[in-house]
């Protein structure tokens, strides 16, 4: 019996690790989402353990584990934790680690440790949080470095213990900006360790967003790395897919777990729990690589829908998977008829009279907005921490009490993302503008004259709408610099002038797919701050008010003069008919140039569904044939000598 114990314990007494980047918390257990300072929006059930303002490294008092946890083959019932990012088994152990990165395994580390060293607890935020997540026997124990410095920055990671399986999971969650020369791992002792490939100089990977959605983990798992196991670790199938162009290819990654390097495997799917579709794919997957698939049989949903596709690998090698609980991934798509191209909103509250709003607005405008496209911005001025900020109004103050902000500088994405624009990556803002939206807004009329500017647009949801949906029109001015305060800002861009009537909104009329909302606003421009008539552009967005998210946003310059709109200082002004329609459309104009013009039909993805030229000049009409196209909503476009007429067209 003493024999068979100590070769149990001694097979035990080893780790691998793996890396995951899934968007996501290990076993999804920890769904909190609130990745903050302690008592600045952390969520509900979260313990001190250690507080901050630590300027030499320090213990934490020691503190039970909540479950049975083996460490290294051995039972182990409390652990503590240091500021400088090393919980130790070992409660017994009087030194501290230094703060800073050192290689594993080091003799200035106790035996029977994990370790995110790089990190350290000497800020007032500094906090070491724990909570329990899940119930018996499948729970996990968060120790939780919130707020923690490096360098410059703020930065937050985790240690997991979990129950009955006995893992340990580092998990990264959060940065003010890319840490680097990190020390990850688990060290047994002064001389065996199992470090993260790269320590003592590993570089973070997760961005600023407050959620799980950046999150990348490493999970240590007890014993030795299994021959044959694979994982689906992601989809790179669309969130949304247009009925027209099924069918639809099932594609995403693989990753290869196991010590043997992959030459074959079986990839499989099904969809909604239905029959499995499986098809062999010969490949070189060496351990620890991940690599994209593209299974040869496509799915054709058939109808609109919500869809949940189950995929995974198997037969490795001709082997079975030794893994099976790694081996899936789920999700879900939405088949849709139709959809538009999202433009992202930006809102930002901000004052010249805060100094962080500065490097804010600069880091906002001079470095994401270079690099982004389909987005609006509006900048609400506020009048504090100081007065003299001469652009607050009371609509800024009212959209500001509309999010609950009480603090500045702040952005709001789409209504979701709440945070510093400072922290604001180009990551972020593709994962709010890569989702589609189902409004569409058509901007017919932006145009001023003497101090009245004339609003008119379209607004068409795409399919049925429900909630408090409501839309906004705002003024607002593209440069400003009348309003210097004391941050040192000199240039203000984007400043909001005029919500119209106010800032609550307008109601729409109809919330039905294909059935527009007709706009028709004014603004006195006298009665506002303007500073130039010429330098105005308009923004209206949809916004569901009692979710906050907002549906769609679009922006256009107001020009100078009521009698031009978008659509009549044009060479070839057309009209479509009937529209609404179902395919067979008569396309009528007046060319009033001597030469051809192009015609083109594009869907809310913009693409070409349809193009042809015409010759004749004057008035005349042509039949267009697109019975071919999915309902939904189209762009017809003009074209003439690059200048271009257009006007949407919905085929039922």
């Amino acid at each position: 019996s003493i024999t068979l114990l100590a070769t149990a314990s001694f097979s035990f007494s080893q780790y691998y690790y793996n890396q995951v980047s899934i968007g996501d918390n290990p076993g999804g257990l920890n769904s909190d989402d609130t990745e903050y300072p302690n008592g600045s929006g952390l969520a509900a059930g979260w313990t001190q353990i250690l507080s901050g303002s630590n300027a030499s490294p320090a213990w934490s008092p020691n503190q039970t584990i909540p479950f049975s946890f083996d460490f290294n083959g051995s039972a182990v019932t409390s652990y503590k934790v240091s500021s400088s990012g090393v919980l130790t088994f070992t409660t017994g152990a009087a030194a501290v680690p230094a703060y800073g990165s050192t290689a594993l395994p080091s003799a200035s580390i106790p035996d029977n440790s994990v370790c995110v060293l790089g990190i350290q607890g000497s800020g007032t935020n500094d906090n070491i949080m724990t909570k329990t997540f899940g119930s018996a026997p499948n729970r996990q124990t968060w120790i939780f470095f919130t707020s923690y410095t490096k360098g410059a920055n703020w930065t937050y990671w985790s240690i997991v213990l979990e129950e009955t399986s006995n893992r340990i999971y580092i998990v990264d969650q959060r940065h003010a900006a890319t840490i680097t020369g990190m020390s990850l791992g688990i060290q047994i002792n002064s001389s065996t360790a199992y470090a993260v490939a790269g320590s003592p100089n590993v570089s973070s990977q997760a961005a600023g967003d407050p959620t799980d959605a950046d999150n990348v983990y490493y999970e240590y798992i007890p014993g030795t790395r299994p021959a044959y196991d694979m994982s689906t670790v992601s989809s790179t199938v669309a969130p949304y897919l247009i009925t027209g162009s099924a069918p639809f290819s099932i594609t995403g990654e693989v990753k290869n777990l196991g010590s043997s390097t992959v030459t074959s495997y079986d990839m499989n799917y099904k969809v909604n729990g239905g029959a499995t579709v499986t098809a062999n794919i010969s490949a070189s997957i060496a351990t620890g690589a991940t690599v994209n698939f593209t299974h040869p049989t496509q799915w054709n949903p058939g109808s609109a829908g919500t869809y949940s596709i189950e995929t995974w690998a198997s037969n490795i090698n001709g082997n079975a998977d030794l893994v099976p609980a790694n081996d899936k991934y789920t999700y879900t798509v939405e088949v849709v008829d139709t959809f538009a191209v999202r433009k992202t909103l930006m809102e930002v509250f901000t004052s010249s009279t805060c100094g962080p709003c500065a490097p804010g607005n600069a880091h906002l405008d001079g470095t994401i907005i270079p690099a982004i496209s389909n987005y609006t911005t509006i900048k609400y001025q506020q009048n504090f921490p100081g007065s003299g900020d001469i652009y607050q109004t009371t609509e800024s103050v009212n959209r500001r009490g509309f999010y609950g902000v009480n603090s500045i500088p702040r952005m709001e994405i789409d209504g979701g993302w709440d945070q510093n624009a400072a922290s604001m990556t180009t990551g972020i803002f593709n994962s709010y503008q890569s989702k589609p939206s189902f409004v569409s807004i058509d901007i017919t009329q932006a145009s001023y004259s003497g101090n009245i500017a004339t609003i008119k647009a379209d607004i068409t949801p795409l399919t049925n709408l429900s909630g408090n949906i409501k839309y906004h029109v705002v003024v607002i001015e593209k440069k400003t610099t009348g309003n210097v305060g004391s941050n040192g800002e000199t240039e203000f861009f984007d400043v909001m002038m005029d919500m119209i009537p106010n800032e609550n909104g307008n109601n729409m009329t109809s919330l039905s797919a294909n059935t527009n909302t007709t706009v028709n606003k004014t603004s006195n421009l006298a009665a506002t701050n303007i500073e130039e008539v010429s330098d105005l552009k308009v923004v209206i967005f949809v916004q569901d008010m009692t979710t906050r998210e907002i549906l769609q946003s679009e922006w256009q310059d107001i020009v100078g003069n009521a009698s031009v709109t978008e659509n009549e200082n044009e060479l070839v002004p057309f009209t479509v008919s009937p529209n609404p329609s179902n395919g067979l459309v008569t396309l009528s104009y007046n060319n009033k140039t001597n030469e051809a013009f192009s015609i083109e039909v594009l869907n809310m993805v913009g693409q070409v569904v349809y193009s042809a030229n015409e010759n004749k000049t004057g008035k005349s009409s042509k039949v267009m044939d697109l019975s071919n196209l999915p309902k939904g909503t189209f762009i017809v476009k003009a074209k003439a000598n690059n200048i271009v007429s257009t006007k949407k067209l919905i085929i039922q």
